[in-house]
């Protein structure tokens, strides 16, 4: 019979074996017998560091990096190895997929927390090579545009121009929306420039008014449209009670509040949701030639109208 302790040594004289052959074989640049030798090592243990970086390795030379972000994402899910690694890599496989949006999106988070500032160098510099490379494919396909080309376009090409950039996380143009935001003089533009900088990180400060209410902000902390209130916190609970009185009415309802969201954005009032909840679905049983029902405090519907005038005064 086999004692426990040998049976522990020869475990361990496996692994050993395993980690050699995955050297040799790495170093020969034999990705077959490297990348079956790995799945076999992972059956006896959890794979070391340096046998992970090698597996990383091979997987972007032998240009398998979807299998990288899959192995990668599962490791940090399980809490598994080391995570700056597995972050790296990861990256650095989604730049290779031409996923430069993500990558962008993925540094972007990790900038806001105070990582190691060596893994911060690593972060910075693929996010770098991101931006460069999405600024490269966006001149290849049409030149750069000036400020004062910006100047000329009427509002719906600035605001396709400024969405498209938004979608590029283009950081070519982050002084010139910066130096136009402030000579902008509609909401909805102001809007859509605000989610530009904040999508390429901007540390700058921004004066905004909309509606008699002011603040400053950095758009590099704001967040996301989806989480402004009267999307996240109105909007679901306003198309709930649509959907009671009128449910054929529910889309223009959406219009309708979306319209709002993106006219006052990020700027936020100092009332309730409820109360907002409340004025909208009177509002809404009025322009149905319904009796109101929900008795909606005077300060927020006058709030409310408010914002239509701004909007009819100032339509698209």
């Amino acid at each position: 019979m086999m004692l426990m302790d040998n049976k522990v040594t020869t475990h361990h004289r496996f692994i050993k074996k395993f980690e050699r052959d995955l050297k040799a074989y790495f170093d020969a640049g034999d990705d077959a017998r490297f990348l079956s030798t790995f799945s076999k090592y992972t059956n006896l243990t959890e794979p070391s560091e340096h046998a992970e970086e090698m597996l990383y390795e091979t997987l972007l030379r032998s240009k398998r990096p979807g299998e990288l972000v899959d192995y990668s994402l599962e490791q940090m899910n399980n809490g598994d190895g080391n995570y700056e690694t597995h972050m790296v890599y990861m990256l650095q496989a989604l730049s290779d997929m031409g996923n430069y949006e993500e990558v962008l999106e993925f540094s972007g988070h990790l900038l806001e927390e105070p990582i190691p500032q060596g893994f911060r160098i690593d972060i910075l510099s693929l996010r770098q090579n991101a931006a460069n490379k999405l600024r490269g494919m966006l001149s290849e396909q049409e030149p750069v545009i000036s400020k004062e080309e910006f100047d000329k376009f009427n509002l719906f090409q600035q605001l396709e121009f400024v969405e498209k950039i938004t979608a590029a996380h283009d950081i070519t143009y982050t002084n010139l929306i910066t130096e136009a935001f402030s000579e902008a003089n509609r909401n909805e533009l102001k809007t859509a420039m605000l989610l530009y900088l904040r999508s390429v990180r901007s540390n700058g400060t921004l004066t905004i008014e909309k509606c008699g209410v002011k603040m400053t902000v950095q758009p590099s902390e704001l967040s996301s449209l989806e989480e402004y209130f009267i999307v996240k916190d109105v909007l679901p609970k306003v198309l709930d009670e649509v959907e009671q009185f009128n449910p054929s009415f529910t889309e223009a309802a959406t219009e309708f509040l979306m319209g709002h969201a993106i006219y006052m954005y990020p700027v936020q009032p100092d009332l309730t949701a409820e109360a907002v909840v409340k004025a909208y679905c009177e509002r809404i049983e009025e322009m149905l030639g319904m009796p109101a029902s929900y008795d909606a405090d005077d300060k927020v519907k006058r709030w409310l109208g408010e914002i239509e005038r701004e909007i009819a005064e100032n339509s698209l």
